[in-house]
């Protein structure tokens, strides 16, 4: 009886073992914001602008919660992150006076933005850990058959003191895609060529 004890008794100790082990393992999926941070003026004129979003990295994964330790699990974004993208680059647009449009064959401009990387690394140092984002956006601009593309790459950096810390990843996160998303609402390359008008030939043959 006392051996059957013991025994129940070590295997509800590997169980619990086991549990704790676990625990923290799965993981965080951050709720990022995002917004295009420019000054307002009336440069599109009103011009209609099909705006379009998707997400085009190779993984899904951001980054390791904890650099010291894969058992702290992974840190991840809302599967809505394109859409959520979509909207920050129209209410960029329509600061600088352009108009988003449902898709028409009366519209001629597309905007669309893929995101391409959206990484976070912890960088152990001394007392703490330098906490780092990157984003890169890759734009394509299609003016009536027309074509530009462009790439926006933003960082940002803390610096964080303390054993086993972590950064606020939604806060850490959403500030880097915003800052890539001003960088290209407040790009006046790609805005002067979107708002111009494009001629093109059409094969009527």
């Amino acid at each position: 009886m006392m051996r059957g004890f013991f025994s129940r008794t070590a295997t509800a100790c590997v169980l619990c073992a086991a549990v704790l082990s676990c625990t923290g393992c799965g993981a965080y999926r951050a709720n990022v914001a995002c917004q295009a941070v420019v000054e307002k003026e009336e440069l599109g004129r009103g011009a209609a602008v099909v705006v379009e979003a998707a997400d085009a990295r190779p993984d899904a994964t951001v980054g390791q919660r904890n650099p010291d330790s894969k058992m702290a699990g992974t840190v991840v974004v809302d599967p809505e992150v394109a859409q959520l993208l979509r909207r920050a680059a129209g209410d960029g647009l329509v600061a600088k006076g352009f108009s988003p449009a449902a898709p028409s064959e009366s519209v001629v401009r597309t905007l669309t933005v893929e995101l391409a990387t959206l990484t976070y690394t912890g960088t152990p140092r001394l007392g703490g850990i330098t906490a780092e984002a990157r984003v890169v956006l890759n734009v394509t601009v299609d003016n009536n058959g027309a074509i530009l593309k462009k790439a926006y790459d933003a960082s940002t950096q803390w610096k964080l003191n303390g054993d086993n810390v972590e950064p606020d990843f939604d806060r850490l996160l959403g500030q880097t895609l915003s800052k890539a998303v001003s960088k290209m609402a407040g790009d006046y390359d790609l805005l002067n060529f979107l708002v111009k008008t494009v001629l093109r030939t059409r094969d009527l043959g």
